[in-house]
């Protein structure tokens, strides 16, 4: 053995006879002498692609041998004489007398150390977008992937894809890659291999500093930064955003947002929610309600004729006035087998209900089939 624990150990009896096993030195200095599996610190003697020799300072020379850095070429490129490593105590000894050592491992521990240290004080880490999949971001953090789910993302990162197409969702992130984020860990195990972390989380106490200076039902100025088929996105702040869903532009049916708004355009709405740090808009809400004093307009049983404007699976939407709509449910569609309704066609039908408070109206078709009538 090479390394030299400590030279006033008396390797030999007082009659000089019977030798000192290893074993036996080992067992004396076993309080002293590191467990397998510690993590230790030691400096680079050499690095070739044979083996990476490291200085262990009284406990020796160790070795990593090649079967650690094969799928890392660059590794040997990166470690320079002298430079101090965290290395993992695999063997005591090989048949050379070096203890075995693993840099591998040594590091995965290492950067969970680390990750677990930044988790608790909360600190704020970049990170580079190395990969997509259709539920977020992959991240990588001292050599560990982590991942950066959707709803943990900025609101300036957010896809705005309605319906949650995946498809799309993948496509518009795809221009994130290589790009750098700022993010906080919320999640991490090293037994289970799991690192979440969330850019929304760095903006926490910005995005509640931002929406404490407004409140439900107050009347706000913004622009308008996207428009997309489900509504538009109007900034508020420099760094909060506020959304007008497509059924909050108009009391008239909206069928595309961009025939009535355009990016540039600033517009005055009316806050309606606040949940979830998120700010809804109203620009209808600032109109007069063509459902107010409806009753003295419309009546239940009253007979009325207009066009159908839109075909759903819950049922047809007919015209009844400019900024009216009534609904036959599908249910009643389906008695009616021999006809088809199709938009811009003209009926009948009565008035079942009103409810003027949910804005709604409820119709059913007169005559056992769906009477057609001249526009």
């Amino acid at each position: 053995m090479t390394n030299q624990l400590d030279n006033s150990i008396n390797v030999a009896n007082t009659s000089g006879a019977e030798v000192v096993s290893m074993k036996e030195i080992l067992a004396q200095y076993e309080p002293l002498f590191p467990r397998l599996g510690e993590v230790l610190s030691g400096t680079v003697i050499s690095a070739t692609h044979n083996s990476i020799l490291v200085d262990l300072g009284t406990l020796g020379t160790g070795i990593i041998y090649p079967s650690e850095f094969y799928d890392n070429p660059g590794l040997l490129k990166t470690l320079a004489p002298s430079e101090t490593i965290p290395v993992i105590l695999l063997d005591v000894e090989d048949e050379n007398g070096y203890r075995v050592l693993s840099l591998k491992r040594a590091q995965i521990t290492s950067a969970w150390e680390s990750i677990y240290q930044k988790k608790e004080s909360g600190e704020i880490i970049a990170v580079t977008i190395m990969n997509i999949n259709k539920g977020g971001l992959i991240v990588e953090l001292h050599g560990i992937q982590g991942f950066l789910p959707l709803s943990q993302l900025a609101p300036a990162h957010y896809p705005k894809i309605q319906g949650g197409d995946t498809t799309q969702i993948v496509q518009t992130l795809q221009k994130f890659r290589g790009q750098v984020f700022n993010i906080k860990i919320i999640d991490c195990s090293e037994e289970e291999g799991k690192l979440i972390v969330s850019e929304r989380a760095t903006l926490n106490d910005q995005l509640k500093a931002e929406l404490s200076k407004f409140t439900l039902d107050q009347v706000v100025e913004g622009e308008i930064t996207d428009i997309t088929e489900f509504g538009a996105f109007i900034r508020l702040t420099d760094d909060l955003e506020g959304l007008i869903h497509i059924s909050e532009i108009d009391w008239k049916l909206v069928e595309n947002p961009r025939d009535y708004l355009k990016v540039g355009q600033k517009v005055t709405a009316k806050i309606i929610s606040l949940d979830n740090d998120r700010v809804s808009l109203s620009l209808k809400a600032l109109q007069p309600d063509p459902w107010e004093g409806i009753e003295t307009k419309f009546t239940v049983g009253q007979s009325i004729s207009g066009e159908i404007i839109k075909i759903t699976n819950y049922g047809i939407l007919i015209q009844v006035s400019e900024q009216i709509m009534g609904l036959v449910p599908a249910a009643e569609l389906k008695e009616r087998k021999e006809w088809s309704p199709a938009l811009g066609e003209v009926v009948k039908a009565a008035i079942v209900n009103i409810d003027s408070k949910e804005h709604k109206m409820l119709l059913t078709l007169e005559g056992s089939a769906a009477p057609v009538v001249s526009a």
